[in-house]
């Protein structure tokens, strides 16, 4: 059973829940947060998708250590944190009486949930979806972590032909291949090196030899290039595929053995 502390002068914190958005972007107002309730929410939302626990996301919102006039102050700012990321996790809205009319975005892939080193269709269609449903900050920060890790295949990429209509979309489709990856194999993805992608890039194996499920789903996109882009023709398509296979084939290489493959 919880046990509801008092302030300092005996009376008791605040007790309630979310009371709304001019409510919540004035206590954080108050508190130092430079974010409204509006912010806060697509924040939210955005963690929610992602898989982040909400102790590891409210934190993120005050620049420096929040700052309270009294104790109930700080429980009545937190109540309406709380409230504010039940409401967001069961897909409703900020008003408390509206709810959100869109679908609640796809969840993230399960961390670690595929065996052996190759992508399962399923897998691969619950990434993509959730890829493609993540918000832009979110996308910005997940580059940022595949730069982090992976720092020679980032740099091969600035480095390797690519065509110009086309490029952009081997950038991508290599970001979206290493985030399935890393979702898929967790920390038994390795560091991908560039000796290793120099010599992949000559004569890779065919994608749908090493990875068919990925395989699919880059041609599916390659395709939809082609509708939209007439300059995106049979010899660009071949150097962007040529340079996504050396890709995912050393990405596969550096999936440490689990044991079940």
């Amino acid at each position: 059973m919880a046990n509801r502390k008092r302030s300092k002068d005996g009376a008791e914190p605040w007790s309630g829940g979310y009371e709304g958005p001019e409510v919540l972007t004035a206590l954080l107002a108050r508190a130092g947060s430079p974010h409204g309730a509006d912010e806060v929410a697509e924040h939210f939302r955005a963690a929610c998708a992602a898989g982040e626990p909400r102790g590891d996301v409210i934190p993120s919102l005050f620049p420096e250590e929040p700052r309270f006039e009294t104790p109930d102050a700080a429980h009545r700012l937190y109540a309406n944190l709380f409230g504010l990321w039940e409401r967001v996790a069961a897909g409703l809205g900020i008003d408390a009486d509206e709810p959100i009319m869109a679908e609640p975005p796809p969840p993230p892939p399960e961390r670690g949930a595929v065996d052996g080193r190759v992508l399962t269709p399923p897998f691969v269609e619950v990434a993509w979806r959730w890829l493609a449903a993540l918000p832009e900050r979110e996308t910005t920060r997940l580059r940022d972590r595949f730069q982090n890790l992976q720092p020679d295949l980032d740099a091969w990429l600035g480095e390797v032909e690519l065509p110009e209509v086309g490029g952009l979309a081997a950038h991508d489709l290599i970001f979206e291949a290493w985030a399935m990856f890393d979702r898929a194999f967790d920390d038994r993805l390795g560091d991908v090196e560039w000796k290793e992608l120099r010599e992949l890039e000559v004569e890779p194996p065919a994608l749908e030899s090493v990875q068919p499920a990925l395989a699919g789903y880059v041609d599916e996109q390659l395709d939809n290039l082609q509708d939209e882009e007439p300059d995106f023709g049979a010899p660009e398509r071949a150097q962007v595929e040529r340079v996504i296979a050396a890709a995912g084939a050393a990405l596969t290489r550096v999936v440490a053995d689990d044991g079940m493959s």
